[in-house]
């Protein structure tokens, strides 16, 4: 059950930075330049979950998991922070609220690591990319398209790194984040 909640709220999480963007922004919308996908969908999907395994196993798993117990919990946490904004960095241009949000998204996905396990992180991680394939935005950036092509494209003026570096991420997951550290808090400290 945690790990179809964490799918569906990560989902959820893109779709209202997706409505707000829409509100706010002008989104060009053209048809991919790049091939479509042929044959199912469901292979494009495939993929995102391997990269979404290969990323929580590294980042979570092996950084945070592994390494706190050779260098403790909290600079374990940092490290996987830290190398997960720079393995992002090959995507596009690193603005402010990108490097924010990359943290961002670090976080919640390393708490919901440490609370829940890495399958949670894995529906998580794999529901926002989810979400982005499907509505036609990159994941992470411009480069990642042609890799990850689909049949209509979304792009952002001036921002190539695409929905990540948009202030409606960081407040879509400053307020993820809040759900999801202040009921832990309230029982550290209740």
């Amino acid at each position: 059950m945690i790990i179809l909640s964490s799918f569906l709220g990560s989902l959820f999480a893109f779709l209202v930075v997706w409505a707000i963007l829409r509100r706010s922004e002008t989104i060009a919308v053209s048809h991919s330049e790049s091939s479509p996908p042929r044959g199912p969908w469901w292979r494009l999907a495939v993929l995102l979950l391997i990269m979404a395994v290969i990323e929580e196993g590294v980042f979570r798993w092996l950084i945070i998991g592994q390494g706190q117990h050779i260098i403790g919990l909290g600079p374990a946490f940092i490290l996987s922070l830290v190398l997960f904004a720079v393995a992002h960095r090959q995507n596009g241009p690193l603005t402010f609220f990108t490097t924010i949000n990359l943290v961002l998204v670090g976080l919640i996905l390393g708490v919901i690591f440490l609370w829940w396990g890495i399958w949670a992180a894995v529906a998580a991680h794999f529901g926002w990319n989810f979400a982005e394939w499907i509505t036609g935005f990159t994941i992470s950036g411009e480069k990642t398209r042609s890799l990850l092509p689909a049949p209509l494209e979304r792009r952002i003026h001036g921002y190539p790194y695409g929905p990540e570096s948009h202030w409606s991420a960081t407040l879509v997951m400053m307020i993820c984040l809040s759900i999801l550290i202040i009921p832990g808090l309230s029982r550290i400290v209740g």
